[in-house]
């Protein structure tokens, strides 16, 4: 029996408890309409594994009515703890708050998935290690999901224990006054901001405000009306650049409309959103002193710019008694400078390496700094997620985390290259960090089990093979997306194309190509057997389908531009390029199956310029 997050005590004992249609879900009479919600999740997980709907009751006598599933609230638990006892006469969650009673249906839930209607007799003590558990969503780099996707995301998040969801917007929120920049990106709305805020709350998950608000700026401030805020000059800048999207435009400290910009855009931003913190961001800050406030930099240090700009951001969040959390990659290079910021604000404490040491975790920890550590899940600009990469970053973040007292972990899925990468392909690495976040104990760097533990909880595949395959398709990628959008960026430098080309390793390739075309027919062999989220399966194909025609383009490059003799493509470019336009028109349909258009259009720009490419270029 799999069960994620893995709880803190668990002991198995002998017997079972017989789920029969008469058994009554009863809560006690100290239970109230936040636990019915949870209680029905439960009704619901119980009739799609045995198809019997129990019935619901209360009494005043709950927990002493044999046969029963019993709810029963009693002080004594800490905020999200509770314990769960299952014998032959009964099955008991008990816990001090409406959290504790949701945690502890999710873990029988999770029991039931496996057992149906036998479920087998234990019990369970269980509390989390870290009170903020997250999952942070990119919803700004060329992809926003529609409400019911986000709701679904809320859903699986919930099922596994998360209690924080952060939705990344620069100009995808349909801010007043900025239309001109989100006029062709599909924004999230306020009405559907206020909706999913009351959905999280009866999953006891908080919704958290997160807003760039100095750095990626690159939208706003390539438009005509603010790009005169922007730390560089972009009047040479081409209209668009994936790259330029990702490394450049931060406002410029000194210019005053810039921090009116910011401030106009919180006050309309915070009052939708009932949580009582707020992330300013503001990482990245690659420009600050490079451009028009060079010389101000040069006489006080970027350094000083950036807290002086960060303070004020921060001052302006709290008037509206946010708690603030801004993530703190910048002001580690700056830790001379960590006391000017004030004390009671969060550092989000990042870093996306399997490698990853704790010296930044340690460093905010010196200073008696609240933080949350925050791994990633490997995704962005590729098309299936690194999920070894992954597993093992967000194992050792979280053990930094625990190691270094840290309260939160965060784990980020962000939507680099105008966000290719898929919904079902972070599922995974959400998963394995809502477990890490629960009870970090682990040294284990060898995921195999908790693959299979996922696969059959997430997905109902009983070879537990799912996870597994996903692992092999994301090791082999010989090739990434983002690598394709920087060669169509470099068309103008015909020198650093063909060193760019010449570094790649073509068996590399080549095998990444056979491995992807192996794992495309092990998962259409499974696929009929998934039984929970199985439109998953089709986006788990679809970049199996596009590794193997990326894959593909590039031996061509590599053959046409370096001239590697190994280096022979699968398919001649006229086949290649149907192929490249057949799989985009079956990757757009299964994108708008999740999210609105948004700009859909720029993947589909980078496919055609491929197409064009080969179809200009046949011998």
């Amino acid at each position: 029996m799999y069960l994620l997050p893995q709880p803190k005590h668990l002991n198995l004992a002998e017997g079972q408890f017989i789920l029969k249609p008469s058994t009554c879900l009863l809560l006690d009479a100290t239970c109230d309409f936040d636990d019915l919600n949870a209680i029905v999740t439960l009704q619901e997980e119980i009739q799609k594994s045995t198809s019997f709907m129990l019935p619901i009751s209360k009494s005043f006598h709950a927990q002493n009515v044999q046969g029963t599933i019993q709810f029963v609230k009693k002080a004594g638990f800490s905020k999200e703890a509770y314990a769960l006892s299952i014998t032959a006469d009964a099955v008991t969650i008990t816990a001090s708050t409406g959290a504790g009673i949701f945690y502890g249906v999710q873990t029988l839930r999770q029991i039931i998935r496996q057992s149906g209607a036998v479920v087998p007799a234990l019990e369970i003590a269980d509390e989390p290690h870290f009170a903020n558990r997250g999952f942070y969503h990119d919803l700004t780099r060329g992809k926003v999901a529609t409400l019911e996707t986000l709701k679904e995301l809320v859903d699986r998040a919930a099922f596994y224990k998360l209690n924080q969801i952060q939705l990344y917007v620069e100009h995808s929120f349909a801010f007043a006054g900025l239309s001109e920049v989100w006029m062709d990106k599909d924004p999230i709305t306020a009405e559907e901001i206020l909706l999913l805020d009351q959905y999280c709350q009866k999953r006891h998950v908080e919704l958290v405000p997160s807003l760039s608000t100095f750095g990626h700026f690159y939208e706003i401030l390539k438009s005509k009306s603010f790009n005169h805020l922007c730390e560089i000059d972009t009047a040479n800048l081409p209209d668009y650049s994936f790259v330029d999207r990702m490394a450049h435009h931060t406002l410029n400290t000194l210019e005053e409309g810039s921090f009116e910009l910011v401030e106009k855009m919180l006050n309309e931003f915070i009052p939708l959103f009932s949580s009582s913190q707020f992330n300013i961001c503001c990482d990245e800050t690659f420009d600050l002193g490079r451009g028009r406030s060079k010389e101000k930099a040069d006489e006080v240090g970027s350094g000083r710019l950036y807290v002086d700009f960060l303070n004020k951001i921060i001052t302006c969040v709290k008037q509206h008694d946010k708690k603030v959390m801004f993530w703190g990659d910048v002001i580690l290079h700056h830790p001379e400078l960590l006391s000017e910021i004030p004390e009671d604000v969060v550092c989000l404490t990042w870093d996306y390496s399997s490698t990853c040491g704790d010296h930044s975790v340690k460093t905010i920890a010196e200073t008696g700094r609240e933080q949350y550590v925050c791994p990633g899940v490997g995704g962005w600009s590729m098309l299936m997620n690194l999920m070894w990469n992954a597993f093992e970053n967000i194992r050792r973040m979280a053990e930094h985390g625990r190691e270094h007292g840290a309260t939160g972990l965060l784990n980020t899925d962000w939507g680099d290259y105008g966000h290719v990468n898929l919904f079902a392909n972070s599922m995974p690495g959400m998963i394995h960090g809502a477990n890490l976040s629960w009870n970090p104990q682990t040294e284990e760097t060898d995921f195999t089990q908790t693959y299979q533990a996922i696969s059959r909880l997430e997905y109902g595949d009983t070879s537990e093979t799912l996870v597994s395959l996903l692992h092999q398709l994301s090791g082999r990628q010989g090739a990434c997306w983002s690598e394709v959008v920087r060669w169509k960026e470099l068309q103008h430098n015909k020198h650093d194309e063909v060193e760019v080309l010449s570094s790649f390793n073509v068996e590399r390739i080549l095998n990444g190509y056979q491995t992807a075309l192996t794992v495309e027919q092990s998962l259409l062999a499974l696929s009929g057997s998934i039984r929970h989220n199985t439109f998953d399966m089709q986006e788990f194909l679809i970049a199996a389908k596009g590794i193997q025609v990326v894959d593909d383009f590039v031996l061509t490059l590599i053959q046409d531009k370096v001239g590697t003799p190994e280096a022979v493509p699968t398919m001649n470019k006229v086949e290649l390029a149907a192929a490249l336009e057949t799989w985009f028109t079956q990757y757009a349909s299964i994108w708008r199956a999740r999210n609105k258009e948004s700009e859909l259009y720029r993947i589909r720009e980078v496919v055609a310029y491929m197409s064009g490419y080969l179809r200009d270029n046949i011998a």
